[in-house]
């Protein structure tokens, strides 16, 4: 049986998946989604043109959230509590309006002025950090599970892409702090 993730290598919705394969055999392929050709050929492949996509024996799984359900199910992993969902939704804001930043100012649009699409992007932004801190403070990240994964390729993602500042957020970093010291994150940390 071949298990092939495909995606690129900083996303952070593909990173939270290599997370979770930790200790599974499965093959990597990167996608040069950046540009057409590459893109062209992703589409042979998945419909919705997002990573990460798993190709499991010749069954497709598209988006992070399904993957992780499926692979749960699969590889016999603990269901997501509701909070956990929760939490997951919040990150998910947070790294879905940074991506709607990222790719406005690629196709050269204003992203900095105080348009309606990029002004709720960043209010997005500061409302779920500030959720998410509180969160982290009552020990929702203390364990290495999901939301933590998500958490942690989050914040990675940010500071790699340098789009965001993390120093009103101690707590936040003090959750990825505690899971830097284990080998799958430092192998999967954006370079």
């Amino acid at each position: 049986m071949t298990m092939t993730l495909y995606g690129t290598l900083p996303s952070p919705y593909v990173r939270r998946i290599r997370l979770l394969l930790d200790g599974v055999d499965y093959h990597f392929e990167d996608v040069p989604l950046y540009n057409d050709e590459g893109r062209q050929q992703y589409a042979k492949v998945t419909p919705v043109r997002k990573v990460p996509m798993l190709d499991d024996d010749g069954q497709h799984v598209f988006d992070s959230h399904v993957i992780q359900h499926y692979l749960q199910r699969k590889l016999g992993l603990p269901e997501l509590t509701f909070e956990q969902h929760n939490l997951v939704s919040v990150i998910d804001a947070v790294t879905d309006s940074c991506v709607i930043l990222v790719i406005g100012g690629r196709s050269d649009l204003p992203v900095h002025e105080d348009r309606l699409l990029f002004k709720l992007q960043r209010e997005r932004i500061e409302d779920s950090l500030q959720w998410l801190e509180q969160q982290a403070i009552q020990g929702q990240f203390d364990e290495w599970h999901y939301p933590s994964m998500c958490l942690v390729t989050m914040i990675d993602w940010l500071e790699f892409r340098q789009l965001h500042s993390f120093e009103h957020y101690p707590a936040l970093l003090a959750c990825r702090a505690r899971f830097a010291d284990l080998a799958i994150v430092g192998a999967t940390r954006p370079e």
